[in-house]
């Protein structure tokens, strides 16, 4: 693949190894160069959980509308200590 650098310096990764790497604007790119060569590597996603105060927390973003699947957990809980499933 051939690319060029526009007048900022930016190249453009194309779509189709955007896609298959799984890159978006999200994701952290290492980027080192050996000789003559600019090695672009994407960069292990750091863990969503992480430990406060001895309780895991999901510190994540979210991908859709959990609203109403959450609702329904809640509703199950409180059904299932209450007896009443």
């Amino acid at each position: 693949m051939i690319a060029n650098l526009d007048k900022y310096g930016r190249i453009l990764i194309p779509k189709k190894v955007r896609e298959q790497l799984n890159i978006s604007t999200e994701t952290k790119l290492n980027i080192d160069e050996d000789g003559k060569r600019i090695i672009i590597e994407r960069m292990e996603d750091e863990s969503p959980i992480i430990e406060k105060e001895g309780v895991k927390v999901f510190t994540g973003k979210l991908k859709g509308d959990f609203g109403e699947a959450l609702e329904n957990d809640r509703t199950q809980r409180m059904k299932k200590l209450l007896g009443q499933d």
